[in-house]
């Protein structure tokens, strides 16, 4: 009997998802220190080549012509977040740079990148995919010409950042919209109504009958004027409401003047006799 050896493949390395990709571990970086209006300039023109290194007996950099000047920051920022747009555009900028190469000892460092574009809407509460990107192998630092040129753009930043946020003005004339009356126009309307015996709003029809009623509790008779003058209503409503509840006298002795109707003016004797 004899038996055939079977050859199986080694099984795959299981992917995570939380796994860093270390391919470019190796490769070797320099870490760079550069003006802060610099970067600026390289974040506005992120994906396009912002300039070109020279590598020789010194090491120089040189920006590209045309890139686009970084937008302005809000004025409400600290003085702590340097402005460096400058209103004559971005020529004012050194276009030549040094670099200034140190050693790296005694510490270990490296790049680590995080790629989002994969997460669309759930970038912001997912990580995404991270990766090494090399080991910083130097360390550089950028360093403009001292050139009257640059000098120049340096104080303009300083003037501008000690400036503070808020100024006084001095005004010739006042900006007052809306200057103070004594009397407004409806004030005027209201006193014009008073003085003809009647007020901007009319009571309730029920509330102004319930006060007339209240009047002839104290006097049978009243002429049109004075129970105008008790109630502060205009003439014209309170006989409209007087008519339906009064009778207006013709004949003497009680002539011009108003009395409840029958059917009203015994009301409180009979209320009296029922208890």
């Amino acid at each position: 009997m004899s038996s055939a050896s079977t050859s199986s493949a080694p099984p795959k390395k299981q992917r995570y998802d939380n796994e860093v990709e270390c391919e470019l571990a190796k490769r070797g970086c320099w870490l760079v220190k550069v003006p802060r209006y610099l970067s600026e300039l390289w974040e506005a023109n992120e994906g396009a080549v912002v300039g070109k290194l020279h590598i020789g007996p010194e090491i120089e950099f040189q920006t590209s012509q045309g890139l686009r000047q970084p937008p302005p920051k809000d004025e409400t920022e600290g003085t702590s977040s340097t402005t460096t747009t400058l209103s004559s555009g971005v020529s004012e900028i050194p276009t030549q740079y040094t670099f200034i190469l140190h050693d790296v000892k005694g510490s270990t460092m490296s790049v680590l990148s995080e790629d989002k574009q994969a997460l669309g809407a759930e970038a912001t509460v997912k990580t995404g995919k991270l990766a090494v990107e090399g080991r910083i192998m130097k360390r550089a630092e950028c360093r403009p010409p001292a050139t009257s040129k640059y000098m120049k753009m340096k104080l303009a930043h300083i003037v501008k950042n000690t400036q503070p946020k808020k100024t006084v003005k001095m005004i010739d004339k006042a900006a007052v919209k809306f200057k103070p009356v004594s009397v407004h126009a409806e004030d005027m309307i209201k006193n014009k109504q008073k003085k003809d015996g009647a007020k901007t709003y009319r009571a309730d029809r029920d509330v102004l009958r319930g006060a007339l009623f209240k009047a002839f509790e104290k006097h049978s008779y009243y002429r049109l004027q004075d129970l105008q003058n008790i109630l502060q209503q205009p003439v014209s409503y309170v006989k409209e409401v007087l008519q339906e509840i009064a009778v207006y006298n013709t004949a003497p002795p009680h002539k011009s003047l108003w009395c409840l109707k029958p059917e009203y003016c015994n009301y409180k004797l009979n209320a009296q006799s029922e208890q």
